[in-house]
């Protein structure tokens, strides 16, 4: 099975891959962006989005699948960019592929074993009733009652779309998630040395790449660059876009 996208624009192939909860749609508008430059594709991983649900899910497998894409649009020395769970996919990928990436750009994930903590999230979505929520406003509603950060309530209120019969549902399959989410988010990366050019953002606001994780990152990525966002948290693309976008047109133009 193909992992579904939307492609936009001509050229070298740009490779967006989202975060958990996400989808490809949420990078439309600075896919689009990009694409008065690259042929940009806004991909959806397996169970997000419009593609293919499955009880099977861990970076091996989602690295498969990115490759079983490049196979089937015939790409040819794309530029990968994935943020959080989509950077932890990029790499693994990078490291598994080297070859075939001509560059690769993370955001705001390191290559390391993170401690859960979307639990609470994960049952508070299984609490959604679109029998009763029949908006996103409503469903920002009921989330706030929970869920205080406006970036996730906005980030899974955007995830849902109509069903044929009118309801609200949501794009990610929450069962194969929840299912292998000790392992997407405990998964430790490993495999060969990634030698290509490789840029690391960070949010100065956010915590999941530290000073202390920068020597597993050089060794695994011996040509990363790590460059700090200021006044962004782990959103970087949603917090500060024009800066995010300035440091990935540098990145590309330069190396």
């Amino acid at each position: 099975m193909i992992l579904h996208s939307k492609i936009y624009g001509q050229g070298q192939a740009l490779l967006v891959l989202h975060g958990l909860f996400g989808m490809g749609d949420n990078w439309t508008t600075l896919g689009k962006r990009w694409a008065e430059t690259y042929q940009v594709h806004l991909v959806d991983l397996r169970n997000h989005g419009q593609s293919f649900h499955t009880d099977a899910m861990d970076y091996t497998l989602i690295s498969e699948d990115i490759l079983q894409y490049i196979t089937h649009h015939g790409l040819s020395e794309p530029v990968l960019i994935g943020h959080s769970m989509g950077g932890k996919a990029v790499m693994q990928f990078a490291l598994d592929h080297s070859e075939i990436p001509q560059k690769i750009i993370i955001s705001d994930i390191a290559l390391k074993a993170y401690p859960p903590h979307h639990q609470e999230i994960i049952e508070i979505i299984k609490t959604v009733d679109f029998d009763q929520i029949t908006t996103r406003k409503e469903l920002d509603i009921f989330l706030a009652q929970s869920i205080q950060d406006s970036d996730t309530r906005s980030l899974l209120s955007k995830n849902t779309y109509r069903r044929e019969d009118g309801r609200l549902a949501f794009r990610f399959y929450l069962h194969g998630i929840e299912k292998n989410y000790a392992v997407l988010i405990q998964q430790a990366l490993q495999g060969e040395v990634y030698k290509k050019p490789t840029l690391f953002l960070r949010g100065r606001a956010s915590d999941y790449i530290s000073d202390e994780d920068l020597p597993l990152i050089r060794q695994y990525f011996s040509q990363a660059q790590v460059v700090t966002i200021e006044k962004a948290g782990h959103w970087i693309h949603a917090d500060q876009p024009a800066a995010f976008d300035k440091e990935v047109q540098v990145f590309l133009k330069t190396y």
